[in-house]
C-alpha cells in the first residue's frame, strides 16, 4: 500500500484542528451550569493519518453550587432532565437552572423549553402550576409540591429524569442533547429510583470541565497540528520539486 505524506499530513491537520476546537469550547464553558466536557477520540486510518472517530461527552459529576431559587435543581448522580424540544422531540440536559414563566409553567429560561414531569402512564408532560399555589418545593425524589395560601401542601407531580445505556453517545444540540443510535433510547423514571440520582432544590450543577486537563490536551493537539503542518509543507515542496524535474 502506497503512503501519501501529503494526505497523511492533511488528515492530521483536520483531526487536530477539531480537537483544538472541542477543547476551546470546553474552556469557554467552564462556568456554564450543567455543561459536560467533550472528548475527541482519534482513529488511525489505513495507509496512515488520523481521523476523528467520535466526539463523546463526559458524564463526570460537576460540583453542586447553591443558588437563591427553589426552582433551580441539581442532579446528584446519574440522569438528565427532560425538556420538550421545539420540534416535539425531547431535549436532555444536566442544566437545572429552571424558573416559572408568566403562565406558571416550569421552563428552562435559556431556551424557553418546558421541563417535563412523569405522568401516571409513564410518559412525560409539562408542569403547569394551578391557580392558588403560592410557591412550589421539590423532594429528593423529584416530587413537586405546591404551597397553598393556607399553608397546606398539594402534590403537583414528579420531575422526569432520563438515563441511557451509553450517555456518551448523546448528540449535543442547542440547549442540551438528543438521543442517537449510539446512546440508545431514553429510559424515563424518577429521581432516587434504581439507576437515577437524587434531586437537590436550590442548587445547580457546575461545569465538569477541568481547566488544567484541557490546557494539557490543547498543548498536545497544537503540537500534533504543527507537526502535521510541517509534514504538509515538506510534502508539498517535494511534489513541486518532482513536478519541476518532470517538466
Amino acid at each position: 500500500m502506497s503512503v501519501d505524506p501529503l494526505n497523511i499530513g492533511a488528515s492530521g491537520l483536520t483531526a487536530y484542528s477539531d480537537a483544538l476546537d472541542v477543547s476551546a469550547n470546553n474552556v469557554a464553558n467552564v462556568d456554564s451550569t450543567g455543561f459536560q466536557l467533550q472528548n475527541v477520540n482519534l482513529q488511525n486510518q489505513a495507509g496512515g493519518g488520523v481521523t476523528v472517530a467520535t466526539i463523546t461527552s463526559s458524564s463526570a459529576q460537576g460540583s453542586l453550587e447553591p443558588s437563591d431559587q427553589s426552582t433551580n435543581l441539581a442532579i446528584s448522580g446519574s440522569g438528565f432532565f427532560v425538556e420538550q424540544g421545539g420540534d416535539g422531540e425531547p431535549i436532555y440536559t444536566r442544566d437545572g437552572n429552571f424558573s416559572l414563566d408568566a403562565n406558571g409553567t416550569l421552563v428552562d429560561p435559556s431556551t424557553g423549553l418546558d421541563v417535563m414531569t412523569v405522568t401516571s402512564t409513564g410518559g412525560v408532560a409539562p408542569l403547569q402550576i394551578p391557580p392558588g399555589v403560592q410557591s412550589i418545593s421539590f423532594g429528593l425524589n423529584g416530587a413537586i409540591y405546591g404551597v397553598l395560601a393556607d399553608g397546606q401542601l398539594t402534590s403537583l407531580g414528579t420531575v422526569a429524569l432520563a438515563r441511557f445505556n451509553n450517555a456518551g453517545g448523546l448528540r449535543r444540540v442547542s440547549g442540551g442533547y438528543e438521543a442517537t443510535a449510539a446512546s440508545g433510547v431514553a429510559q424515563v423514571g424518577r429521581a432516587g429510583t434504581a439507576g437515577f440520582g437524587t434531586l437537590i432544590s436550590g442548587m445547580v450543577e457546575g461545569s465538569n470541565v477541568d481547566l488544567g486537563g484541557e490546557f494539557v490536551k490543547m498543548t498536545a493537539a497544537k503540537t500534533a497540528f504543527d507537526a502535521n503542518a510541517k509534514t504538509v509543507e515538506v510534502a508539498s515542496a517535494m511534489d513541486r520539486t518532482v513536478d519541476g524535474l518532470i517538466s
